[in-house]
């Protein structure tokens, strides 16, 4: 029996269906196998450096190749998105990634192959990436839109926390080319999940905003200098939270940690980011506020790059990792969600889009810190560089001006209808 709660001053209700939870669930499960391809082999650089006989640098390389990519495909994604709906653009992206992640488990142990099939899947990413606020503004009410993006976010951080923690684990156990054949098959089977169970509308609409065109909404979103200030954080953010995992097992050898223990160390990290993709969210949702949270998120950051950069041993490098994954990769969901605001009446997919772009380029920073690290023999010095980077990036914000969208006083009427019967 469906229930209703009536906010002052609004006649009509908006109806937020329960099989948006459902179709919530398997565009998460799609992300958690893209994500735990995408960094699958940095656990196991140096196993894999020796199998494939290339340098950890060209290891390294095959996560850095979906962002390389990215930055490329990332607007082209979303005007797809816009044009043709996240569900169509979702399932193309899981149907890649299924038949790519097989070949990869077939020819595990050719290095080409590898490589070709990592930039096939990097090429329909953003697809997959891009879609988050577009779903979220289709099927969820405003007021839990950021909240929703933080859970939806949990499928990319459980897939890393995945291949992070579990790949060596496999690998010692049932040896390297089994364990990419099993991450193959489980790429397939969430690719055919979400084409049988993904909707692209609700019956009703979940909101009535109204959006402008995608062209011109992109040239919207580049006349706000606040969007200006959150790509800046977020190219700032992305260099730590994919630059870490990419290179954890080096950054942790010299504090003294096992293969093993550097990707529990990076696993720890995105299950920390978990925690905090839904508390944090939640926490600016709740009190309306997307500019303080945000700020005070970041600068809480500091500590955790600051452990990893110079605390030995694996009890403190664990600490270092859940400190940052909470607030560092709990402020990803609300940066996005704010940055729609802000450059509202654009399409999501215009601010999302050009926003992913930022965050990917950040590769360019990630590569540097290897190319230090092939020098030098150590990660401390980029560290320290992207560790100030962040500092600053978080006082800049305080130039940014408070989300309105999230300030109204009066907010629509939910209607929570539990149906079965999959949406249109």
């Amino acid at each position: 029996m469906a229930h209703v709660t009536q906010a002052v001053g609004e006649q009509s209700a908006v109806k937020a269906y329960g099989y948006r939870w459902v179709v919530l669930a398997v565009w998460m499960f799609v992300n958690i196998l893209m994500q735990a391809l995408w960094i699958c082999y940095s656990p196991v650089s140096s196993q894999a450096a020796q199998v494939w006989g290339v340098s950890e640098f060209w290891v390294g390389f095959l996560a850095m190749s979906f962002m390389y990519v990215y930055v490329v495909m990332s607007l082209p994604a979303s005007w797809v998105i816009e044009k043709y709906g996240f569900s169509f653009a979702v399932a193309v992206s899981g149907v890649v990634m299924g038949v790519a992640a097989l070949i990869k488990g077939v020819f595990a142990l050719n290095y080409t192959v590898v490589l070709s099939c990592q930039i096939a899947m990097a090429i329909v990413q953003p697809l997959m990436v891009n879609s988050g606020t577009k779903f979220a503004a289709k099927w969820f009410p405003i007021q839990e839109r950021a909240t929703v993006v933080g859970i939806g976010s949990l499928g990319p951080f459980i897939g890393q926390a995945f291949g992070l923690m579990a790949t060596p684990f496999m690998v010692n156990a049932y040896g390297f080319a089994p364990t990419f054949l099993f991450y193959g098959v489980a790429s397939a089977l969430s690719a055919v999940l979400f084409i049988i169970f993904s909707r692209e509308n609700p019956p009703t609409p979940a909101g009535y905003e109204e959006r402008i065109a995608m062209t011109a909404g992109l040239k919207l979103v580049l006349t706000k200098l606040d969007f200006y200030l959150l790509s800046l954080a977020f190219f700032v953010v992305f260099a730590i939270w994919q630059g870490v995992p990419t290179w954890i097992e080096g950054i942790t050898r010299v504090r003294g940690l096992t293969t093993t223990e550097a990707g529990t160390a990076g696993g720890v990290l995105m299950i920390a980011g978990v925690v905090g993709a839904l508390l944090i969210p939640a926490l600016s949702d709740r009190l309306r506020k997307r500019k303080a949270v945000l700020i005070t998120a970041l600068l809480l950051s500091l500590p955790g790059v600051l452990g990893l950069t110079f605390l030995n041993g694996f009890a403190l490098v664990l600490l270092s990792s859940i400190w940052l994954g909470i607030f560092l990769v709990g402020a990803i969901p609300l940066v996005m969600q704010y940055a729609v605001e802000v450059c509202y009446p654009a399409p999501e997919p215009a601010s999302s889009g050009i926003l992913m772009i930022a965050s990917q380029a950040s590769v360019v920073a990630i590569t540097i810190m290897g190319w230090d690290y092939d020098k030098t023999g150590s990660f401390t010095s980029s560290l320290l560089v992207i560790t100030a980077l962040l500092l600053l990036s978080a006082l800049a914000l305080f130039k940014m001006k408070e989300s309105t969208f999230i300030q109204q006083e009066t907010v629509p009427a939910i209607a929570i209808v539990d149906e079965s019967a999959p949406a249109d």
